[in-house]
């Protein structure tokens, strides 16, 4: 044999040498059918010792199915993404199903280029998070093919599970009045981004309703955070502000920043009202109030909402949207 290109040991190998029919050597490799507990043993035993491994390929392309969910998310490194991932994949083994994943960075024609390879990968299901915008031609064209969800963020007339982005931000703006707050600025993700423009919404309602609500106070960041000091900083130095509310961890992470670096005292000078619970914030002095997104909840409605359509259910419109909760600690003034 070549060992620089060793022969692959096939199914027909392990039946000659189990002295079983190839149908036997199936029937124990699926569990579909009974097989008897001696012929169970050498099947096994010819298996170890040829070290066989099931063409998964081939097997897929018999089943038209190849037990593989494709997640397509923006970007894994805030602090809702990692954990949803990880909920994801532990539900889709337990269902024995894998996962590919592919980032796009909010970029358009990244996911599009994702989606296309999903669809060769012949995937069973697709997970989407969205990139912003409103161009979603490409996802309508392979929800036609393959069953799929988008999640947090809502794509018009396919299947959703988001959180209640405009309740949750309108909870924590009323929270920091109720607490004597009157100059509430925020720092926004782009509201290109469905859950972002309703976060910032329900920012809006919250201070309209008291008579609060001062556009100069509003400050759009990019989706990665990378001039979130500076415009933290130009709310707190130019806008005098006695409170801050940020819509994502990077924001978070800024404010504080700022908020140290001008020696402003939390929260007797200035409240903050983060998004987006970290570990690190109630790890820190004052310890930080949050809004709590149910991740878990989130990955595990999606992948509940994929295995149905997987088995035969027919596709929806609907957007499930849960409840996010408000952690209260110090930073808000409680």
């Amino acid at each position: 044999m070549n060992r620089l290109c060793p022969e692959r040991v096939t199914i027909k190998d392990v039946a000659k040498l189990a002295n079983v029919s190839v149908a036997t050597v199936s029937a124990v490799l699926n569990g579909n059918k009974y097989v008897s507990p001696e012929l169970i043993r050498r099947v096994k035993r010819a298996i170890k010792e040829l070290d066989y491994r099931p063409n998964l390929v081939a097997r897929s392309l018999k089943l038209n199915s190849t037990n593989v969910i494709g997640l397509i998310f923006t970007n894994i490194t805030s602090a809702i993404w990692p954990p949803l991932v990880c909920s994801v994949q532990q539900y889709s083994q337990k269902h024995g199903f894998d996962t590919v994943l592919s980032v796009t960075h909010e970029n358009i024609e990244l996911e599009k280029q994702a989606l296309e390879t999903m669809l060769a990968r012949q995937v069973d299901g697709i997970l989407i998070g969205p990139a912003a915008g409103n161009e979603h031609r490409h996802i309508y064209e392979a929800a036609k093919h393959v069953p799929l969800i988008a999640i947090d963020r809502l794509v018009p007339d396919i299947e959703s599970v988001t959180t209640d982005n405009e309740i949750a931000a309108y909870m924590a703006t009323n929270h920091l009045i109720e607490h004597g707050r009157r100059r509430i600025g925020i720092i926004s993700l782009p509201t290109t981004s469905s859950n972002s423009a309703a976060r910032l919404m329900g920012y809006h309602r919250a201070l309209e309703e008291h008579g609060l609500f001062d556009p100069a106070l509003v400050r759009e960041m990019d989706f990665f955070g990378q001039d979130a000091f500076d415009l933290a900083m130009n709310l707190l130095k130019t806008g005098y502000v006695d409170a801050l509310l940020t819509t994502s961890q990077s924001t978070s992470i800024a404010a504080l920043r700022a908020v140290n670096a001008l020696g402003l005292r939390i929260p007797e000078e200035v409240a903050l009202f983060c998004y987006d619970d970290a570990p690190w914030m109630e790890a820190v002095k004052p310890t930080l109030s949050t809004v709590r997104q149910p991740i878990e909840d989130m990955a595990q409605l999606a992948c509940e909402l994929l295995f149905s359509r997987l088995r035969g259910s027919a596709p929806t419109t609907k957007n499930h949207v849960l409840a996010s909760h408000l952690i209260l600690r110090e930073s808000c003034g409680c």
